[in-house]
């Protein structure tokens, strides 16, 4: 058994329900907000946010292996994905 916040967590509490953000604010601090927003009226307790920069993820590189295959994203580089997809820090 252990408390985060107020919430004690165990067999015995309710469940513990944590909220995906992911890159589903599509670069936008507004959606962002909006998602948490929406996160907390449906009941979660919390939000998992993904902050990064795509430097601190991959390298800057066109070699085979930073690029992507057999995906709806074939021929894109990681480096220029995880830019279109990081939550800033500064958020």
């Amino acid at each position: 058994m252990f408390q985060i916040g107020d919430r004690r967590i165990g067999p015995e509490e309710p469940a513990y329900v944590i909220a995906e953000m992911s890159c589903n604010h599509h670069g936008r601090y507004e959606e962002a907000e909006a998602i948490l927003r929406s996160a907390k009226e449906a009941g979660a307790d919390a939000l998992k946010l993904q902050t990064y920069t795509p430097d601190t993820m991959t390298l800057d590189c066109d070699l085979p292996a930073f690029t992507i295959q057999g995906t709806i994203w074939a021929g894109r580089r990681l480096h220029e994905l995880y830019a279109e997809a990081m939550t800033p820090w500064d958020w």
